[in-house]
């Protein structure tokens, strides 16, 4: 049994680390951050979830609603729900919120969800779950869409503007949607910020997602959230059929992935992010099952292919969407801007940035440059016009999303190196090093 002294909150050395800058949270691990020193990427430390854990995050939900008063908030992610189910703010004093950032917690996407932050002995019941909620989503949105949804009268001149160097940022009016969307899962909210300004798009969407439900696309998510629900009710039972669902949904889900073209149409978007959470989920379930029966290299091998293809993907849509624009802003730093600063975190940035593998090898001089290009064209006396609500709208979209697939492909990433320390421990299933039922709440550290 792990013992509370694995307990990340337990563990000064992991936590000065993090918060000093010279250890930083990728996926499911904890590493050196690079160029620290000769170890400098390496793992320090695994991240495993207590099954109570997991059950609290399925209880209280954990991603955001967008509600009438804080949509432009709550796009944020459900960093903060981790924040209090882990206690930080209680247990460690006067670090917590600087704990919380450098987790990289505070502004996470919602769409990352469908995957834990750490591996989980009920990750089955958790994945069932999010594919549930995801299903609960579509509908929702549906019916929004068709019927439409109330903007508030006289729209711009209710908005209360915030100058910033004679630019004015009406982010503001994101806080008028009506209350009905109360209801709406975090998980395609960002498919708001882009149709919310024009009926026409509203109505687009409404029949997309009705030839969604006519598509194989739901069927297969439907096929794995029963093998999951199954999974988790007899968890004793052979893993061979499910094994054998889970990768035929995988390899179906991922084909369909790849044939979508990179735009911001919110009918793409949709379908892409449908296809690509049931795809990591396939892919994530049919690892774990692999790893519970001691298939270690083959669950290495799996999800090294699946990997090395969402990254592909991934990389893809980044280029697509942040290559979209007037060539002065054509760089993800035109989210790094004074425009963004209250809304897109840097550690969102950061995350965006691992996809991005041609601005990665930019020096200090070109970052910088590319960052006061974008603020001064914020500031130009065009802008306002051609930099306005739907603009900004489509950008905090655009991050959200972008933010969804470079998450998913670190903790995807990070399940290799799960396989990897089940190896290295010489353990005949991964069970034997997670936390049991009766470990106290928390995020757990195993070896590196």
């Amino acid at each position: 049994m792990i013992i509370n002294t694995d307990l990340l909150l337990n563990n000064p050395e992991i936590i000065k680390g993090l918060v000093s800058g010279e250890m930083t949270r990728y996926g499911s691990v904890i590493r050196w951050a690079k160029g620290v020193g000769p170890h400098g990427g390496n793992i320090v430390k695994h991240l495993a979830e207590s099954p109570s854990l997991t059950n609290k995050m399925m209880l209280v939900g954990v991603d955001p609603i967008l509600g009438g008063g804080a949509i432009a908030t709550d796009i944020a992610g459900h960093g903060m729900n981790y924040h209090k189910l882990l206690g930080i703010d209680k247990k460690i004093t006067g670090i917590s919120e600087n704990l919380i950032k450098v987790m990289g917690l505070s502004q996470l996407s919602a769409g990352a969800s469908v995957l834990n932050l750490g591996v989980s002995a009920i990750g089955f019941a958790y994945m069932g779950y999010k594919l549930h909620q995801m299903q609960k989503s579509i509908n929702v949105l549906q019916s929004t869409m068709t019927n439409g949804f109330n903007r508030v009268e006289a729209n711009l001149n209710s908005l209360k503007y915030k100058i910033d160097s004679g630019f004015s940022i009406v982010i503001q009016g994101l806080k008028h949607l009506d209350n009905r969307l109360d209801n709406i899962s975090g998980q395609l909210a960002y498919l708001y910020l882009i149709t919310q300004d024009n009926r026409r798009k509203q109505e687009k969407l409404a029949v997309a997602i009705s030839h969604l439900h006519q598509t194989n696309l739901i069927r297969e998510i439907s096929l794995l959230q029963a093998e999951l629900n199954d999974r988790s009710r007899f968890p004793n039972e052979s893993p061979r059929q499910a094994i054998k669902t889970a990768s035929h949904v995988r390899i179906f889900l991922s084909s369909e992935a790849q044939k979508i073209t990179p735009e911001v149409e919110a009918e793409l978007l949709l379908n892409s992010d449908v296809a690509i959470q049931g795809w990591v989920v396939a892919t994530a379930t049919e690892a774990n099952l692999l790893m519970e029966i001691g298939q270690f290299q083959e669950a290495k091998f799996l999800v090294q292919e699946e990997v090395s293809k969402f990254r592909q993907i991934a990389e893809r849509w980044a280029f697509a969407l942040l290559n979209c624009e007037n060539h002065k802003i054509n760089t993800l730093y035109r989210l790094d801007s004074l425009l963004f600063k209250d809304y897109i975190s840097k550690e969102r940035i950061q995350r965006i940035l691992e996809i991005c593998p041609s601005e990665q090898s930019l020096d200090f001089a070109k970052v910088h440059w590319l960052k006061s290009s974008a603020n001064a064209e914020y500031k130009t006396s065009y802008a306002p016009e051609r930099y306005n609500q739907v603009w900004i709208n489509k950008q905090l979209a655009t991050a959200e999303y972008l933010d969804t697939l470079s998450e998913l492909l670190a903790r995807l990433d990070t399940l290799q190196d799960f396989a990897q320390l089940c190896q290295d421990q010489g353990v005949k299933s991964s069970k034997e090093l997670l936390p049991t039922n009766d470990a106290e709440p928390g995020l757990y550290l195993l070896p590196g």
